[in-house]
C-alpha cells in the first residue's frame, strides 16, 4: 500500500538531482518488501451505519479545454460540493462558485467556467470534495519498507545517498501529499493517507550500495457506497386499516438508511 510512496520518492529523486539519477551511469533508487502491522486499536474494524460521508475526486484538468465537462465518480449526497484547481506542486486554489456550473438533471456532472483573471497555468486536476451516503470504518498500517541506494563505486554510492537524503528529508511534506492514494470498484472505496514519514536506521550492505530503512503510518478510510435501492428516501407511509394520505414525507436518508 506503499506503492503511490514509493513512487513519489523515486519520482522526487530524479527531479530534484537528475544528474544523480537520471541518464547514464546513474544511481538507481529500488524497494524492498513492504511489511506492515495493523495498529492494536484498530485492528479490529467495525463497520459504520450508512451515513454521510467525504468524498474526495481526483479529476483530470486540462487549461485548454477548462469547461470539461467532467462527472464525479460517486452519486453525491446533497450539501455543498467543493472545487480546487490542482497545481503539479500540490498546490489547491479554491473556484468560485460561480466558476462551477452543476447540471441540475445530473447532481454529479458538472461543467467549469473559469473567470477572465484565472490564471490556469501549472494546473492539471480538479480536487473536488463532497459527500456521498456510505458505511465506512478506519484502519491504521504502520509500514516499514527499506530504500536500497546504489552507484557505480563506493563514492558515487556515498555522495548519491547523503544528497539523497538531503531531499527526502527536505521535501517531507511533498512526499506525505503525493504518497496517497484513492481506489473505486463495485461499489467499494480504499482511500490512504500517509500521515507521518520516518527515517529510523541505515546500512552498507555493500561498497556499492546504501540502504535507509523507513517507517510510515497510513490511515485508510474503507466504505461501501450505498447501492441504488438503498438509501431512498420515503415519501409516504401506510397504516394498517388506513387509507393512505396524501402528505408528503421527508426523511433523511442517511437517517433512514
Amino acid at each position: 500500500m506503499l506503492l503511490a510512496l514509493e513512487n513519489a520518492i523515486a519520482n522526487l529523486l530524479q527531479r530534484e538531482l537528475p544528474s544523480l539519477f537520471t541518464g547514464a551511469g546513474a544511481a538507481s533508487a529500488t524497494f524492498s518488501v513492504d511489511t506492515w502491522d495493523f495498529d492494536r486499536l484498530s485492528a479490529d474494524p467495525v463497520a459504520g451505519q450508512p451515513g454521510p460521508e467525504d468524498a474526495v475526486d481526483e479529476l483530470a484538468f486540462d487549461p485548454a479545454a477548462a469547461a470539461g465537462p467532467y462527472a464525479l465518480t460517486r452519486p453525491p449526497y446533497p450539501g455543498p460540493k467543493r472545487v480546487y484547481l490542482r497545481a503539479t506542486s500540490g498546490e489547491l486554489v479554491a473556484l468560485a462558485s460561480a466558476e462551477v456550473l452543476w447540471n441540475p438533471a445530473n447532481p454529479a456532472a458538472f461543467s467549469i467556467q473559469p473567470l477572465a483573471t484565472r490564471d490556469l497555468t501549472g494546473f492539471d486536476h480538479l480536487h473536488v470534495m463532497y459527500g456521498v451516503v456510505a458505511a465506512a470504518t478506519r484502519l491504521k498500517t504502520l509500514h516499514k519498507l527499506t530504500l536500497q541506494i546504489a552507484g557505480a563505486d563506493a563514492g558515487s554510492s556515498e555522495k548519491a545517498f547523503a544528497l539523497a537524503l538531503a531531499v527526502l528529508v527536505l521535501n517531507r511534506d511533498a512526499l506525505l501529499r503525493d504518497g496517497g492514494f484513492a481506489w473505486t470498484a463495485g461499489g467499494y472505496q480504499a482511500e490512504g493517507a500517509v500521515k507521518t514519514l520516518k527515517f529510523s536506521a541505515g546500512a552498507v550492505p555493500a561498497p556499492t550500495s546504501r540502504t535507509l530503512l523507513l517507517e510510515a503510518e497510513v490511515d485508510l478510510r474503507l466504505e461501501r457506497l450505498l447501492a441504488e435501492d438503498e438509501g431512498k428516501p420515503i415519501v409516504r407511509i401506510l397504516s394498517s386499516g388506513r387509507t393512505p394520505g396524501s402528505k408528503p414525507v421527508d426523511i433523511d436518508p442517511a437517517i433512514q438508511a
